[in-house]
């Protein structure tokens, strides 16, 4: 345990230095740059088809690969001085036997073979306000809604909870964050936090940390509350039509789950692919 809460002190002393160190190393940036820093803004005015991919390794009674494929619609609606971004989140899982919905949240299933369909969806609004610095801060609601096609899918059900965003721009670093809670059916109550510290190497390249932590309030225990994975995610975004602004990013990360609950992964393979119009 020891050796977890020191992992956590350092990546958050990391998390909190780190844009005051690079405020000095931008260089420029191109096309390629600036649609990078873009993927990376949950809070950027962007018409996107995003994808967020998960294999989760070793999860369940049996220790069973876990598969979770996001498909993220967004879209930002400009305001008076102002974003509406909205966001939608569709699962299709592939659920190993007594494992945690991936990433690793709720309660272990009780599905006794693989189970493979759509899981609970995801509406997301954030409101954020123009910023007047390198600083932009969101805040809105995400509503769970009841698509799962068996109920070892289910997720929250129907749910609701408050979102929070803020992210930066620090030379050629990006930083920020999403704070997330969801309430739904069967007790179901979750706290999420998913840092975002990605750093640009030119030309659209990019690495850094871009992962879910997660913390289930109606666990058994402590040790069966929390998901968190420590590793790097690389990816490139590339110019596909510069009049027209079009873009694709791609991604690939892999983390060690330094802590996971019971029925949980202890690896992690994560890859994106995403259009941008």
């Amino acid at each position: 345990m020891k050796k977890k809460l020191s992992h956590l002190v350092i990546g958050a002393l990391a998390y909190s230095f780190l844009p005051t160190i690079a405020q000095a190393q931008d260089a420029g940036c191109d096309a390629a740059c600036e649609a990078a820093r873009k993927a990376a803004n949950p809070l950027a005015d962007i018409r996107a088809i995003m994808t967020d991919n998960t294999v989760a390794f070793r999860t369940g009674t049996d220790e069973e690969d876990s598969y979770n494929f996001q498909i993220q619609p967004v879209y930002a609606v400009p305001l008076d001085g102002a974003n509406l971004v909205l966001r939608g989140i569709i699962p299709i899982q592939g659920v190993a036997p007594g494992a945690v919905l991936p990433p690793g949240i709720g309660e272990p299933t009780q599905n006794s073979d693989l189970e493979w369909g759509i899981g609970d969806s995801t509406v997301q609004a954030f409101y954020a306000p123009t910023p007047s610095g390198n600083i932009s801060l969101g805040y809105g609601l995400q509503v769970s809604l009841p698509t799962h096609t068996d109920d070892a899918l289910q997720g929250a059900g129907w749910g609701a909870g408050p979102a929070f965003v803020i992210f930066g721009q620090a030379g050629d670093l990006s930083w920020g964050g999403v704070l997330a809670h969801m309430w739904g059916e069967s007790d179901f109550s979750t706290t999420i936090l998913q840092p975002i510290l990605i750093y640009g190497l030119g030309g659209g390249w990019y690495f850094g940390y871009n992962n879910v932590i997660s913390y289930n309030w109606n666990a058994s225990s402590s040790d069966d509350a929390w998901l968190v994975p420590l590793g790097l995610t690389v990816g490139k975004t590339i110019i596909t039509n510069e009049e027209k602004g079009t873009a694709l990013d791609l991604s690939a990360g892999y983390y060690d789950v330094n802590q996971s609950p019971t029925g949980g992964p202890n690896r992690q393979f994560k890859f994106g692919i995403s259009f941008f119009f």
